[in-house]
C-alpha cells in the first residue's frame, strides 16, 4: 500500500515528525508480528521438569542481535538445566548490554516521544541486574569454581556501590540477598574480613529495602556478624552484636552446613492498561502560547477517565501504560528435614513486591512521558486534518498503532526466595523438602538424595517450584 502525502504548506517539523511516525510504525508492527519466542513454551519446559527444553527453545529462537531481557531468560533456563558455563556467559552478556545502555545516552530515546516506549532499548531494572549476579555466583559454585564465585561477588559489590552513589534514595532491592550470599561465599573461602564486611552490608541493605518490601532482615545475618566478629577478635563489635542479636549457633566438629535457597512461583508479568483523557474545547492546547506538552500533560493527568459533555469535548486522548497485578504462588514457604533435624525457610526476598514498587515509583514519570508523546501525535493529527480529512485519519491511525505500553521484564524470575541454613554432620544426606501453602500447611513433598556435606564447609543448593 502506498501513501501519498499532499499539501505543500505542511511545515517541515510536522512533515518530519510524520515521517518518523510512519517509519517507526513499520518497526513497531514488524517487531510485534515477529516476536522471537513464545514465553508459554519456556514455561512448559520449566514446569515439566525439562529446563533443557526451555533453554534449547530459547537458543533456537535467539534474536539476531543480543538483547535483554532475553539474555537473562536464556541464562536462567541454562542455570536450571545445569549448563552453568553457558548460563554465566549469557548473564555476562546481558549485564554488559545493560551497563552500556545505563551509562550512556541512547539516540532512540528521542524517538520515544513520538512512538511507543518499546522503541527504547530495555536497560533492565536494578534488581534484575543484581539477581543476575546471584545466579552467576551459584553457577560458579556448582561448577566447582569458588574463585569465580568470589570474583562475581566483588563485581556485584561494586555494582551495588555504584547504584548507591548514583541513585538518590536507593531502595536496595536484591542488594541484601546478594551481600548475604557473598558473606557466605567469603566465609566458606575463609576470607573472614570480606565475609564480615558483606554481612554488615547485608544487614544494612535488608533494613533499607524492608521499608518497601516489608521483608524483615533474616536472623542469620545478625548471627553471622556475631560469629565472624568473634573469630576476628573484634571484641567491641562482638559484644555489641551479641547484645543485639543474641548468641550465634556454632557448628560442631565434623559438621558442615547446608544453605538452601528456595525459589517459588513467577514474578508477575507486566500488562498493558489503556487510559483515556479528555481534551476540552476550552484548553486551546497547541496555540502559540500553549505548546508545552509536559505542562499540559500534568493537567491532563488529573482527568483520567473523566466523563464530559460532548459539546465540551475537543478530543479523547487514549494512551497505554504498563501495569502489574499480584500473582502469588501456591507455595509460600518451606520446611527442610534431614534425619531428626528440621528447619523452617525464612523469606529473604520478595521479587513481586520489588517489581510492583519499582513500577509504581516510575508510574508518574511514565504517564507524563506517555501523555506528552500522545499530545505530540495529537498536534500532528490536527495539522494533517487541516490538509485533508483522509490524511488526518491516516495520521490518527498511525498514532494509535504506535502507542503501546512497555511491558518488557525478566519473566522467569521467581516470585519469592526463601533461605534455609542448617548445620549437618559431614557425610551424605537425604534432604526432605516440604512446601507450605498460605495457611502454613504442607501441600507437597520432594526429596534430594545424596547431598554431600563436608566438614567445616558450606554446601549450597537452590530449588525452584513454579506453582
Amino acid at each position: 500500500m502506498k501513501f501519498v502525502l499532499q499539501g505543500s504548506n505542511l511545515d517541515y517539523n510536522i512533515r518530519d515528525s510524520m515521517t518518523k511516525i510512519f517509519s517507526l510504525l513499520l518497526i513497531v508492527l514488524f517487531t510485534a508480528g515477529c516476536a522471537s519466542y513464545n514465553f508459554e513454551k519456556v514455561e512448559i519446559g520449566l514446569e515439566s521438569g525439562k529446563p533443557s527444553d526451555a533453554y534449547n527453545y530459547l537458543k533456537k529462537n535467539s534474536p539476531k542481535k543480543p538483547d535483554i531481557p532475553f539474555q537473562f531468560e536464556l541464562a536462567l533456563t541454562g542455570h536450571y538445566a545445569n549448563l552453568f558455563t553457558e548460563s554465566s556467559t549469557a548473564f555476562d552478556l546481558g549485564e554488559d548490554i545493560a551497563e552500556e545502555r545505563y551509562t550512556k545516552s541512547i539516540s532512540t530515546e528521542v524517538f520515544s516521544l513520538v512512538t511507543s516506549d518499546q522503541i527504547r532499548p530495555y536497560v533492565g531494572t536494578k534488581y534484575e541486574r543484581l539477581l543476575s549476579h546471584y545466579y552467576s555466583i551459584l553457577n560458579y559454585i556448582y561448577a566447582g569454581s569458588f574463585e569465580g564465585a568470589i570474583v562475581e561477588c566483588k563485581q556485584a559489590t561494586e555494582l551495588i556501590q555504584y547504584f548507591k552513589g548514583e541513585v538518590k534514595d536507593y531502595n536496595y532491592f536484591a542488594a541484601g540477598l546478594l551481600a548475604h550470599l557473598c558473606g557466605m561465599v567469603f566465609e566458606n573461602a575463609r576470607e573472614l574480613n570480606n565475609a564480615y564486611i558483606s554481612y554488615k552490608q547485608a544487614a544494612e541493605y535488608y533494613s533499607n529495602s524492608a521499608r518497601y518490601t516489608s521483608v524483615s532482615p533474616p536472623a542469620d545475618v545478625g548471627h553471622s556478624l556475631v560469629r565472624i566478629s568473634r573469630k576476628l577478635g573484634f571484641t567491641d563489635e562482638y559484644e555489641r552484636y551479641q547484645q543485639q542479636y543474641g548468641d550465634a549457633q556454632t557448628v560442631a566438629e565434623n559438621h558442615g552446613e547446608l544453605v538452601l535457597f528456595y525459589e517459588t512461583g513467577y514474578v508477575p508479568q507486566k500488562t498493558e492498561q489503556s487510559l483515556t483523557f479528555p481534551i476540552l474545547t476550552t484548553d486551546k492546547f497547541g496555540e502559540k502560547e500553549n505548546r508545552d506538552s509536559i505542562k499540559f500533560a500534568r493537567t491532563l493527568r488529573t482527568r483520567e477517565g473523566m466523563v464530559v459533555d460532548e459539546i465540551k469535548l475537543e478530543y479523547l486522548l487514549r494512551v497505554a501504560i504498563p501495569s502489574i497485578r499480584t500473582n502469588r504462588p501456591r507455595f509460600t514457604g518451606i520446611e527442610v528435614t534431614v534425619e531428626d533435624k528440621t528447619a523452617q525457610g525464612v523469606l529473604i526476598e520478595d521479587v513481586e513486591n520489588m517489581a510492583i514498587e519499582t513500577l509504581n515509583s516510575k508510574s508518574t514519570i511514565i504517564l507524563i512521558r506517555t501523555l506528552a508523546r500522545a499530545l505530540g501525535k495529537y498536534l500532528i493529527f490536527k495539522k494533517a486534518k487541516k490538509e485533508s480529512t483522509a490524511l488526518g485519519v491516516i495520521v490518527n491511525l498511525a498514532g494509535v498503532f504506535t502507542e503501546s505500553a512497555d511491558t518488557r521484564s525478566w519473566q522467569t524470575l521467581p516470585n519469592q526466595i526463601y533461605l534455609v541454613r542448617m548445620p549437618l554432620p559431614a557425610g551424605s544426606h537425604h534432604i526432605n523438602l516440604s512446601f507450605l501453602n498460605a495457611n502454613g500447611q504442607v501441600s507437597r513433598n520432594r526429596s534430594i538424595p545424596d547431598v554431600k556435606i563436608s566438614s567445616n564447609q558450606i554446601t549450597f543448593l537452590n530449588y525452584r517450584t513454579y506453582d
